[in-house]
């Protein structure tokens, strides 16, 4: 006999399997989740949390204003600099995203700089909260299908444990264990280039300009690297760019590392502690498959991004959104496996249109180093750099470069945008990512709501029992539902406009564009089914 039996086993505790096993537990799936660390992360990762992710946790009931607290006011995090060091001259800046309340209409949830280390403790108090435990100190060691489960051995403290589970979720990561288990490969480069990520306790306040920022790509050819600002007052983050091939990893010692960033300040005494010191790989891969039997990649394991745009999480927590109500369907006998076929043939498309993207924005910012004279040769490219910053021309080809690297901060369209073309309206297809093609837009930056089936129901404000909410909120987490216009036929919806919801800001007519006699049926992952 196993020692756990469950509905689904998830492997790995990041932001991503943290999120999963809420949305099945909310589902009425019964979860174990393993987690080989400790504890949860401890030092910074990912941080950029964008709308649609705060979306699927808003549509979860979690506690928002925790969250928020949690995440990095837009008056310090609105900003992205280049400067010649940290706390030197700013030679451009772009906005980082939209964070304001412009964004409010169209969606309830703007994105916020929310580090995953801040991240992962809320999560894990809300599986606490029902009665999810998260098993740290647990690995995966390996899994055999059996019948139409997996039964897998976990390494725990106190031993191995056996652990049956209907379906396993591998949410464990880029070098996932279980996709490798299952001999999945993934596809794309998998070194574009090598980072020392240095973690500093530091008030660099002060040389985070005005208005701060959250990112500063440090350009004097001496020095490089990029910071990032977790919190100004206290955490930060320098990423340094090596070449394995020349450097070893293990070179870079706290007292290494300690001089490089002190060669990236201005000025360089300003007082700070390396807490850690790490590495990691610049990659663009998607997994070639994302199911195998009961088996299913979802975030990192099935497909890793370059961090320009900050798509790595997000994918994952929307990957997670879209598996979820499909496994708590078959579990509960409403529709059979095909349905679970269909999650590869959404998400997997999604992933290559967010890699390519990101691999886009990393190749364009070599424009900025090209404009201000970048060479191999180190002398060669600190008379460069003095020589384009004293000319005016120099100086206007820099910022122009700049300029040009917006869309790697501004992806409205691509983070809310996206749309499954289904074959039958409830659900496969191939993939269409962002807006529809529109004369003139940009469907990366530029997000036009539509009720074409496959995309995410279009966000707006109405009124439901005496209280503001947003049309998101119409969807539960468990089932579909149908929303008619205010002339629908007696009986064609669950809820109808103007009986159930009040539409102050012609949301149906207007946003929609739908006759006030039609109908959508909504999915439990909010994104539109049909429409009749």
């Amino acid at each position: 006999m196993p020692d756990l039996d469950v509905d689904v086993l998830v492997v790995g505790a990041g932001p991503v399997g943290l999120t999963a096993a809420l949305l099945l537990r909310a589902q009425g799936c019964t979860v174990a989740l393993v987690e080989r660390r400790d504890g949860p992360q401890r030092a910074p990762a990912a941080h950029v949390v964008n709308a649609r992710t705060f979306e699927v946790w808003r549509q979860l009931g979690l506690d928002l204003d925790r969250l928020l607290a949690e995440a990095r006011d837009p008056a310090d995090a609105g900003w992205v600099h280049w400067v010649t060091k940290l706390g030197g001259e700013v030679l451009g800046s772009l906005p980082f995203e939209r964070q304001g309340d412009e964004v409010l209409a169209f969606t309830p949830t703007p994105l916020r700089n929310l580090s995953q280390h801040r991240l992962e403790p809320v999560l894990v108090d809300e599986l606490a909260a029902v009665e999810v435990p998260v098993r740290y100190g647990h690995e995966w060691i390996g899994g055999q299908t059996e019948g139409d489960g997996v039964v897998s051995t976990v390494r725990g403290p106190e031993g191995d444990l056996t652990v049956a589970s209907r379906w396993l979720f591998a949410c464990d990561g880029a070098s996932s264990p279980v996709r490798r288990s299952v001999g999945i490969e993934p596809a794309g480069p998998h070194r574009l280039q090598s980072f020392v990520m240095v973690h500093l306790a530091a008030d660099l306040r002060g040389q985070a300009g005005d208005p701060p920022g959250v990112l500063f790509w440090v350009c004097d050819p001496a020095a490089g690297g990029a910071f990032v600002a977790h919190d100004l007052d206290r955490e930060w983050v320098y990423m340094y760019p090596f070449d394995p091939a020349v450097e070893d990893a293990d070179s870079f010692t706290p007292a290494r590392c300690t001089d490089l960033v002190r060669a990236a300040l201005q000025p360089p005494d300003r007082p700070f502690d390396v807490l850690a010191v790490s590495t990691w790989v610049m990659t663009a891969q998607v997994a070639e498959r994302y199911r195998s039997g009961p088996v299913f990649l979802v975030g990192d394991s099935a497909h890793r991004f370059p961090p320009t745009g900050g798509l790595g999480l997000n994918t994952g927590v929307q990957d997670a959104h879209n598996l979820a109500w499909k496994i708590a369907a078959v579990r509960r006998g409403a529709a059979d496996d095909h349905l679970l076929d269909t999650y590869e043939r959404e998400r997997r498309p999604v992933a290559q249109h967010n890699a390519e993207v990101s691999l886009t924005n990393a190749m364009k910012m070599v424009a900025v180093s090209i404009a201000l004279g970048a060479d191999d040769d180190a002398e060669v490219a600190a008379a460069a750099f003095r020589a384009t910053l004293a000319d005016d021309g120099g100086r206007a080809a820099v910022q122009a470069a700049i300029a040009d690297q917006a869309t790697h901060f501004d992806m409205l369209g691509l983070q809310l945008g996206y749309r499954y073309d289904l074959e039958d309206g409830e659900s496969g297809g191939v993939h269409s990512a962002g807006t529809p093609d529109r004369e003139g837009i940009d469907p990366v930056r530029t997000y036009v709501p539509s009720s074409d089936p496959g995309g995410r129901l279009p966000h707006g404000w109405i009124r439901r029992d005496g209280r503001r909410c947003s049309t998101l909120d119409l969807v539960p987490i468990d089932a579909a539902v149908s929303i008619g216009g205010p002339d629908c036929a007696p009986g064609s919806a669950d809820l109808v406009v103007g009986s159930d919801f009040d539409d102050p800001g012609s949301w149906w007519s207007a946003t929609l564009g739908l006759p006030a006699d039609a109908v959508v049926v909504v999915r439990p992952d909010q994104h539109i089914a049909s429409r009749r």
